[in-house]
């Protein structure tokens, strides 16, 4: 039978995580170099090392650490053999050493099976019958049986109280298993949050047996997980051709135990043991314990995964608002001063951090730069892209390039900076106060629109696709003038996209409507009502994306 070891790494204040010895030899050490780095200020750079011996154990030794290395308590003088269950003490850290088979599991498919020769009983019966066997007046060997069964759930119910891992639990309960249930073979599988796949979490194999592959009926697996049943087969050698048993008996299994890891009516997994031909075969009272064992067990791993979920979210919570704070950073506090024009810039935050940017850039020529844009995605990824847009434009602002050269540089600076799945729709406007002259390039952006002071409004599509997706491939521009009370709106789909209860669109028609009645209104004026208009039409809905705002309007003549 092949056993590989692993440690549970433990450390106050920090989750135990689960280490492998896959190297013939494993540094354990404060530097970045070894296999097994630990940051605590109490361990030496190499601190020590576990080296695997030419039969297949291990040996711990200390490599002249400052503090000293520790097993279950004794300080090493000189390398020592380590087995299953020892701990090893380096500052403050706890390294406890475990073993598992190799084992395999496979869940395999099987006919309607019949169940003759197994008793199943549903978990909750068999927890009601755990507690009722109290009465002193049992036989003595019974009554013995029931003190031992009541004292491993004790055990297994105390470790609820300490701060370990689910590996950890799953261990300890296999080893309580093993100790009272004697067992040959013995599976835990959880089911995953992700896929909702049964996922082996402890495999154990007695000594001296077989570690052949630990074959599951799908029949097995749900009359255990999906009707929570606990199931034992008392003896499958004098099977009367039972389909459940069938294939149980070719592996030359006596005897199988399986209940479901059941908690307030959720199914978390299941535990299954056997035993071989020749060896002991299992009783319903063992049916009983296992499934207070496994109740006891599912208890934890609900609490842990609710415990993980809640610190995923906290950190997911911290990244947002790490992301929020790099996003308001980057945008300006106020639109620069321009004599005749009014400028307007706004970012409304939704629930989740988007990539939006708006910028204005005043140039030594006297023009102005305006540009918005919207990264793909949420999170601190789209923001940080948005910084590096930032920094590529602002560094190229005083160039005096044009807008369709500005924009293709940037899109090959971003295509460097970020992998396939990643572009940039961006918008870049250039200014001629002097003039009114405007030229832009649209990549890929939702229209910009041009409400002239007539209320006629004109939209301003698009000249190619987002950055990053294409880079080296030429934009080109257009051009307009802005009359004296004309605006110039841009905006992100935030605003077109925002969703009603029943999942209707604000949409592009009903801005285009909202503007031709802004004609002669000033662009704070026009930003304020079209937020108002946007929550009206959302109804308490949440947006699912920011709204961000550029506008630019020319006064008209005194």
């Amino acid at each position: 039978m092949t056993i590989v070891f692993y440690v549970y790494v433990s450390a106050p204040g920090m989750a135990a995580r689960k280490f492998p010895l896959e190297k013939p030899v494993t540094t354990i050490g404060r530097s970045s170099m070894n296999d097994l780095p630990i940051s605590d200020k109490m361990l030496s750079r190499q601190h020590a090392r576990i080296v695997k011996d030419d039969d297949g154990g291990l040996v711990v030794e200390d490599l002249g650490s400052r503090n000293g290395t520790f097993l279950n308590g004794d300080r090493l003088a000189i390398p020592q053999p380590l087995k299953a269950g020892d701990r090893i003490t380096l500052g403050g850290v706890t390294l406890k050493l475990e073993s598992e088979s190799t084992t395999r599991v496979r869940i395999e498919a099987g006919g309607a099976d019949a169940l003759d020769n197994t008793i199943l009983k549903a978990s909750a019966e068999l927890l009601r019958a755990q507690h009722q066997e109290t009465d002193p007046r049992l036989p003595a060997e019974q009554l013995s049986k029931l003190i031992e069964s009541l004292r491993v759930v004790n055990e297994l119910t105390i470790e609820l109280l300490r701060d370990i891992s689910v590996d950890e639990l799953m261990k300890f309960l296999m080893d309580k298993v093993f100790e009272t249930l004697m067992p040959d073979r013995g599976v835990v599988l959880l089911r995953s949050r992700l896929t909702n796949e049964l996922i082996p979490a402890v495999v154990r194999v007695a000594e001296g047996m077989s570690a052949d592959d630990i074959r599951l009926s799908k029949t097995l697996v749900a009359q255990v997980v999906e009707k929570r049943n606990g199931l034992i087969l008392m003896d499958t050698s004098t099977g009367s051709g039972v389909s459940l048993a069938d294939s149980i008996r070719l592996s030359g299994i006596k005897s199988v135990l399986a209940a479901p890891l059941e908690n307030e009516g959720e199914v978390v997994g299941l535990i299954y043991v056997d035993s071989q031909v020749g060896h002991r075969s299992f009783e319903e009272a063992d049916l009983r314990l296992l499934t207070s064992l496994a109740n006891v067990a599912a208890a934890k791993i609900q609490n842990a995964r609710l415990m993980a979920e809640a610190a995923e979210k906290k950190q997911m919570d911290r990244e947002f608002a790490l992301a929020r704070e790099i996003q308001q950073r980057l945008l300006p506090e106020s639109p620069p001063t321009i004599p005749g024009y009014e400028l307007q810039g706004s970012n409304t935050a939704s629930r989740q951090v988007s990539g939006d940017y708006f910028d204005f850039r005043a140039r030594s020529d006297g023009k102005v730069y305006a540009a918005i844009a919207d990264v793909c995605g949420k999170g601190v990824g789209p923001a940080l892209l948005m910084a590096s847009l930032q920094a590529s434009f602002h560094a190229w602002a005083d160039e005096s390039v044009p807008v369709a050269e500005m924009t293709g540089r940037l899109s090959e600076a971003i295509s460097r900076r970020t992998g396939p799945d990643r572009f940039i729709t961006f918008f870049l406007v250039l200014l001629d106060p002097a003039t009114g002259d405007v030229e832009y390039t649209n990549a890929g952006h939702n229209p910009g629109i041009l409400l002239k002071c007539d209320g006629s409004l004109q939209e301003l599509s698009s000249h190619g696709l987002p950055l990053a997706l294409f880079p080296g491939k030429p934009y080109g521009s257009s051009r307009f003038t802005l009359g004296a009370g004309d605006l110039l709106c841009l905006y992100t789909d935030g605003v077109t996209e925002a969703n009603s209860p029943d999942g209707t669109e604000f949409g592009f028609p009903r801005l285009k409507e909202f503007l031709g009645g802004q004609v002669g209104r000033m662009p704070l004026e026009i930003e304020d009502s079209l937020l108002k208009e946007l929550e009206e039409h959302a109804q308490g809905e949440p947006f699912a994306d920011d709204r961000t705002l550029v506008m630019i309007r020319r006064t008209p003549a005194a």
